[in-house]
């Protein structure tokens, strides 16, 4: 699929307007020159959004709340493929449970902010401003007749949106993606824009992507633990998926479905597929359009099964340049030297960790293994390639420098040796926890060549892709004992400061990560 250069202006023109800058009073701005603004909205404080999806009039299905942990090692299931063996693998109601639970659930842990309580999830989201839902499209299970069923996290439930098996309508909105059309589930990922856009502004469309990627990173390790085949889909017809989940596409719309598991009887045809008109309670008052929101959306959108079908053949060159620095081979743990903590408990005490201990280093054979598991390629329809930069300040054995990271070859790419700590804060717009994390970690991508085989909805699938490989970085992390947080930067300076190298390349994400401080430690010199 090769795509105009005027079909692509729409995510380039997007990724313009919501570049992150240092303001001149030490804040964030956001835009291109002239074209800058506050990069925060919270402008009225009476539109907050609730941060749960609660359908008024169902009545909540109870599922199980406890789960005998899993035996297989957290990072051999961060590092799963997504395969399983052949045969009909159909999970049950307790395997939705626990993958909902941890991968959009509540912790045991709040937070006060201004005023207003927000309680954490099991997995990350930009600023604890959560707007992700996840429903579960489903054949009969045991357990759990088939329908459509919404996740409710403000009560670990599940509500009941549609009756009877419509996964021939998702399959069809896939173009019959293969393993969409042997799933007995598919868990769609959903985002409502506004709950994130109250304080993101446009760029909370950046973070659907994110924060879906950080969510599916754990769904995806929850269901390899559980011996359950997944494999991420990125393409498929927008509104035909959103019609299945009974969602308008403008306010809350399908950002990325999950294939669980493999089944021998095909989906029955559907009929018809009436819609959902089931009231839902406000998320606000009143909400604010930024309108870069529904036009990117709708610029990046594929109309039919067809269109998906033919997005997802386009492939694009992973062959880079050769190296031309120094080489230094990777050393990572095997399977069987692996801490033997299930990704369950790992998930339960994950933490952003912004105070790194400035007197250790990261052992060379952690930092390995991280690059390593977090690197290995997982089932899905479109894995865009991306580039992995990293400053390295701390790691035993390593010269302090800026290095690529080559997955292929397990291998790092000295690219130039320093001291580039005040760099890694001054590119994070000043967070000092940059400079003293042992390890920075941002992804980049070439946007020319993927935009030209997969179109605007090569961004999507470079942003989620982004973030669901530093959310496997950041499990990863403390299935070490470890720690890790994801950040945010300037968006041209983080471009300016790996190049020459990274010229004309787009920054993307970011997550720092290193040996926590001690509780009994000092404070940061």
């Amino acid at each position: 699929m090769t795509q105009r250069n005027d079909d692509v202006r729409a995510a380039l023109d997007f990724h313009a307007a919501t570049r992150y800058w240092r303001a001149r009073d030490g804040g964030i701005a956001m835009g291109t020159p002239p074209d800058v603004e506050s990069a925060i909205w919270e402008e009225d404080r009476s539109l907050e959004p609730y941060p749960f999806k609660v359908y008024e009039t169902l009545e909540p299905i109870a599922i199980p709340r406890e789960f005998a942990p899993s035996t297989l090692p957290a990072l051999r299931a961060v590092a799963a493929e997504g395969t399983a063996p052949d045969g009909e693998v159909v999970p049950d109601l307790a395997a939705l449970a626990r993958i909902a639970r941890f991968s959009n659930g509540l912790l045991d842990r709040t937070v006060t902010v201004r005023g207003t309580t927000i309680t954490y999830r099991t997995a990350g989201g930009t600023g604890a401003r959560y707007h992700l839902e996840l429903y579960f499209v489903c054949a009969d299970l045991p357990g759990l007749a088939a329908g459509v069923y919404h996740y409710a996290a403000h009560d670990h439930s599940l509500r009941r949106v549609r009756s009877g098996d419509v996964r021939a309508a998702l399959a069809a909105a896939t173009g019959a993606e293969p393993a969409v059309a042997a799933a007995p589930v598919v868990m769609a990922v959903t985002s409502t824009f506004w709950r994130n856009a109250w304080r993101y502004k446009a760029r909370a469309y950046r973070h659907a992507f994110w924060d879906a990627g950080t969510s599916l990173s754990q769904a995806l390790a929850v269901a390899a633990s559980a011996g359950l085949p997944a494999r991420l889909v990125l393409g498929f017809a927008d509104q035909e998926v959103n019609a299945v989940l009974g969602v308008d596409g403008v306010r809350e719309a399908a950002v990325a479905l999950c294939a669980l598991g493999r089944g021998r009887t095909p989906a029955p045809p559907v009929e018809s597929l009436p819609a959902v008109d089931l009231p839902v309670r406000p998320v606000s008052p009143r909400e604010v359009t930024f309108p870069a929101i529904p036009a990117m959306h709708l610029a990046s959108s594929l109309a039919t099964g067809a269109e998906a079908r033919l997005w997802r053949s386009g492939t694009v060159s992973v062959a880079g340049p050769e190296p031309a620095g120094p080489l230094t081979a990777l050393d990572p743990l095997p399977d069987d030297a692996l801490p033997p903590e299930p990704v369950e408990e790992v998930i339960l005490r994950r933490r952003s960790t912004r105070n790194y201990d400035l007197d250790a280093e990261l052992g060379f054979r952690d930092f390995s293994t991280l690059l390593d598991r977090s690197s290995r390629a997982y089932a899905a329809d479109v894995r865009p390639p991306l580039d992995y930069y990293l400053i390295v300040n701390a790691v035993e054995g390593l010269t302090p420098g800026v290095y690529l990271h080559h997955p292929a070859r397990g291998a790092v790419e000295l690219l130039r040796a320093g001291d580039f700590r005040a760099d890694a804060a001054r590119i994070a717009v000043g967070q000092e926890y940059c400079a003293d994390a042992h390890v920075n970690a941002y992804w980049l991508a070439d946007l020319g060549p993927l935009l030209g085989t997969y179109g605007n909805r090569g961004y999507r699938a470079a942003q989620l892709t982004s973030a669901l490989q530093a959310g496997k970085l950041h499990l990863g992390t403390h299935a070490l004992g470890l720690g890790a947080v994801g950040s945010t930067s300037a968006d041209d300076e983080v471009v300016e400061f790996f190049s020459p190298h990274a010229a004309g390349k787009t920054y993307l994400f970011v997550t720092v990560f290193g040996v926590k401080r001690p509780r009994t430690a000092p404070p940061r010199r």
